[in-house]
């Protein structure tokens, strides 16, 4: 269906800025996920793209259109709202309809499409139902539907799983991904839940006090953190990231830290040691004996967290606190000395100062322009 462009979005809020100069661009029915914490800027982002906010600056484009001063109505866009906007009067059947009948459809082709979609969501047991008679996943899908019945261009979510206990969310966002598919339409979903990002979209910007750190596939954010703060945003628990000095050692490049003594597989020259940020995950640190070959980090356990089929560690290399998950058992004991083996691919570094991924020149020699 559309496909949406961002050029150059901002917002003021008096002396605030809270979305500075955001440029993306989607393909036609695509899933887009707006992810990042409270206070990001992804819900203004989402009320500028449906009208209910003016940009300070910039233009938004849906099919190469230029809509940014165009009212809602004219936009042809569907907005579902966190709490879902239900009129507590109307049946559920009436609540669906209410869009096309304030545009004076015939009521026959209301009935029809009304039809069309409570089939879809299999919401026909509950169209005589009013909203308080209704479960939150419930909710959820009528809120969803009476958007659906007026065909837009595209579909604007507002953290609509957000009322949801944990067992409902995980279905009703499998209800969206298929739902996403049969449509065949651009989804637009804000949320601060890094596993609705992680399973729905396919494509995620991340925000970060009102600018997008990254923006691409959800494997490409997981695997290839742009910044720091994505690395440390993304994944459960989220990527250590150890304070470093990156430096020479006979002509190969070391990570050191306490704790932390890393040769990497890289040639080249630090004259001057660095400070950067070591990037791991806890899924790929590894429990091994002490005089193991490889890259190792050497600490003491402090907490083990039981989770079912996995166990998260908590360990501690001087002052830094690092997280290791693996299946159970994953063989760490609260106290313990450890060793802990990581493979050199799994390895990230950031800038200390920037925050920004260090990229390399060729597969020997680390750029140091970032």
């Amino acid at each position: 269906m559309a496909a949406l462009e961002l050029d150059g979005i901002s917002r003021h809020f008096g002396d605030t800025t809270a979305v500075s100069d955001i440029s993306l661009s989607t393909e036609a029915n695509e899933f887009l996920v707006l992810l990042g914490p409270s206070g990001c800027g992804k819900t203004t982002l989402l009320r500028m793209i449906a009208g209910l906010l003016e940009p300070s600056a910039g233009r938004i484009l849906v099919d190469g259109d230029d809509v940014t001063t165009r009212p809602p109505r004219d936009r042809d866009l569907a907005m579902v709202f966190q709490n879902y906007a239900l009129y507590p009067h109307l049946t559920v059947e009436k609540n669906l309809g209410f869009g096309l009948g304030v545009r004076h459809m015939p009521k026959k082709s209301i009935g029809r499409r009304v039809s069309e979609v409570a089939d879809l969501l299999d919401l026909g047991p509950l169209l005589r139902r009013r909203p308080k008679e209704l479960s939150g996943g419930q909710r959820q899908r009528v809120a969803l539907g009476r958007a659906m019945v007026r065909e837009p261009r595209a579909f604007l979510m507002d953290e609509p799983l957000s009322n949801l206990d944990a067992k409902l969310r995980a279905s009703t966002r499998t209800e969206l991904i298929s739902l996403h598919r049969r449509l065949d339409t651009t989804f637009v979903y804000v949320t601060h839940d890094q596993i609705d990002a992680m399973t729905m979209a396919t494509r995620v910007a991340v925000l970060n006090a009102g600018r997008v750190e990254q923006y691409g596939t959800p494997v490409e954010i997981y695997d290839e953190p742009a910044t720091a703060f994505v690395a440390g945003f993304m994944g459960s628990p989220p990527m250590n990231l150890i304070p470093a000095e990156l430096c020479s050692d006979d002509g190969q490049l070391a990570v050191r830290a306490p704790g932390v003594d890393l040769v990497l597989p890289m040639i080249g020259d630090e004259s001057e040691k660095r400070a950067v940020l070591l990037g791991i995950r806890p899924e790929h640190l590894v429990p091994v004996s002490a005089n193991h070959p490889g890259p190792t980090l050497r600490g003491r356990v402090d907490i083990v967290e039981n989770l079912g089929s996995e166990e998260v560690a908590d360990c501690l290399l001087g002052e830094t606190r690092i997280s290791v998950r693996g299946p159970r058992p994953i063989g760490l004991t609260s106290g313990q000395s450890t060793t802990l083996a990581v493979d050199p691919e799994r390895i990230h570094l950031f800038s200390a100062q920037s925050g920004r991924r260090l990229t390399w020149q060729s597969e020997s020699v680390p750029a140091l322009a970032l």
